[in-house]
């Protein structure tokens, strides 16, 4: 359990890690901010730049995770499909691949040639992050990997990832808006009763740095917090 609990906890840190390259970066945060008209409207992609950031982060945790215990690849779900269609109506499915190289090449089919924005991208989900918590070193539940199920809710609260504001103060330690709430969810649950087993909740945007104003979520028990049911 302790190994399945540290794979959640680097695969939130990595998501995180990509939910702020999308809004400090200037060539992603025009994607995520910018609102597409006429023709472009009814494009699934130029919609909706979020919805892409969303399937990114299911898709790395789903990769990152299913990688290191192979019997959980198919019972990690999300919220969002991973099939785009780009301008000339290619039907692209969003993946990890094995390369950083390729996985570029991948999202930049996807996001119609910008091969800017898709080198970022790429960068950010190939990178090697491990996170170790002594608490979750600590955990024993015997429950078998063979029985569990893990969803993920990418970037909660979206619409204050989008455009919330950083200045918001919280009210008894919780911030009821802003881009502080801005959250990285991963549950596991008993895939028989679903009943919660664990989880873990990342708050990518949990620090500002005064000087650059861009943040970071150092991973710490403010930021990276491990929830269990048993």
């Amino acid at each position: 359990m302790a190994g399945v609990l540290r794979a959640l906890l680097s695969a939130s840190e990595k998501a995180a890690n990509i939910a702020r390259v999308c809004r400090q970066e200037g060539a992603l945060f025009q994607l995520l901010i910018q609102e597409k008209t006429g023709a472009d409207k009814n494009k699934k992609f130029t919609q909706d730049f979020k919805t892409l950031a969303d399937v990114i982060i299911q898709e790395v945790v789903r990769h990152d995770v299913g990688k290191q215990f192979p019997e959980l690849l198919h019972a990690i779900h999300g919220e969002e499909s991973n099939t785009f269609e780009n301008r000339l109506g290619g039907r692209v499915e969003v993946q990890v691949c094995s390369v950083e190289t390729d996985t570029a090449a991948l999202l930049c089919s996807v996001l119609d040639g910008n091969e800017e924005a898709a080198g970022l991208l790429a960068q950010t989900i190939h990178q090697e992050i491990e996170l170790r918590d002594p608490a979750a070193e600590r955990l024993e539940l015997a429950i078998p990997t063979s029985s569990m199920g893990i969803w993920i809710d990418p970037i909660d609260s979206t619409n204050q990832y989008i455009k919330g504001r950083g200045d918001v103060d919280p009210e008894k330690g919780l911030y009821p808006s802003g881009l502080q709430s801005a959250l990285v969810l991963i549950g596991v649950y008993d895939r028989a009763s679903g009943e919660p087993i664990m989880g873990v909740i990342n708050q990518p945007f949990n620090q500002c740095d005064p000087g650059s104003l861009r943040y970071s979520g150092t991973p710490s028990p403010t930021n990276c917090t491990v929830c269990s049911e048993h």
